[in-house]
């Protein structure tokens, strides 16, 4: 099992909000600097390090001012999250009706279980050892990640990276052997696409897995596969690449 990564800062901490990085269809990301604020007399080994705090996007706004109450700059755009959620149980009846009404209860039962659910596969992933960034840890509403980039910049999403053809080329069988790991560990990203990876350091980052379909559990695990695939393949292929998607997607089932 991989150990936790040295540079995270432990407890106790000093943490402040540098800006927002990117903002998706269902959460924003904000770069948040910790410093360590260890008792008097005391030399932390690691005294600063900085994370991206995953802040999930309030799926229905009514009242005036709560988006900027909550830190958001917008609401949730993500919808039809029903299909991905096929396999995952609510294990108390009175939850089940909550959730099947979309009451407010329900609603917060999604939010948590939402979020909880990408911490857990991300975990699992992070200690098979695919490239995901590692995971801290998460709130209600809120996950906290190792930050991809370092004091001058965030890590580009690929499909900003501007790679060469030798570049692409090296993506696109890093793309290949990170999908076979996750494949092994029995999951589907679900929405994968150029700006769901990062190319960091000569690496690909696979991120965003809220929406991570359990293959065996959801009875359209292996059709989110083959999307995933197929939305990957066509954007290397526009590119130039000469790649088969419907031959990836078979040496993936392999890996089941």
């Amino acid at each position: 099992m991989r150990p936790t990564p040295s540079w995270l800062v432990a407890e106790p901490y000093i943490e402040q909000t540098l800006g927002v990085l990117r903002s998706g269809k269902e959460a924003q990301i904000e770069l948040v600097e910790r410093v360590a604020d260890p008792p008097d007399g005391q030399s932390p080994t690691t005294t600063r390090c900085l994370l991206a705090r995953k802040r999930y996007l309030p799926r229905q706004v009514t009242a005036k001012g709560t988006l900027e109450a909550l830190g958001a700059q917008r609401a949730s755009a993500f919808r039809h999250d029903v299909e991905y959620r096929e396999g995952r149980q609510f294990r108390r009846s009175r939850e089940r009706r909550a959730v099947e009404r979309m009451s407010t209860y329900g609603k917060r039962l999604l939010q948590d279980r939402w979020t909880g659910h990408e911490h857990d596969v991300l975990r699992t992933l992070w200690e098979r050892e695919v490239s995901v960034p590692f995971p801290i840890a998460y709130g209600d509403d809120t996950f906290d990640l190792e930050f991809l980039g370092d004091a001058e910049r965030a890590a580009p999403q690929l499909q900003a990276a501007r790679l060469d053809r030798p570049g692409l080329d090296e993506a696109w069988h890093q793309v290949v052997d990170g999908l076979a790991d996750i494949t092994a560990a029995g999951w589907a990203h679900g929405d994968l696409s150029a700006y769901n990876l990062l190319w960091w350091e000569e690496r690909v980052w696979f991120i965003d897995f809220p929406q991570a379909v359990d293959l065996a559990a959801n009875p359209r695990g292996l059709d989110y596969l083959h999307r995933d695939v197929a939305n990957i393949a066509t954007w290397f292929g526009r590119r130039g690449l000469d790649v088969d998607a419907e031959a990836t997607f078979a040496e993936l089932l392999v890996h089941l």
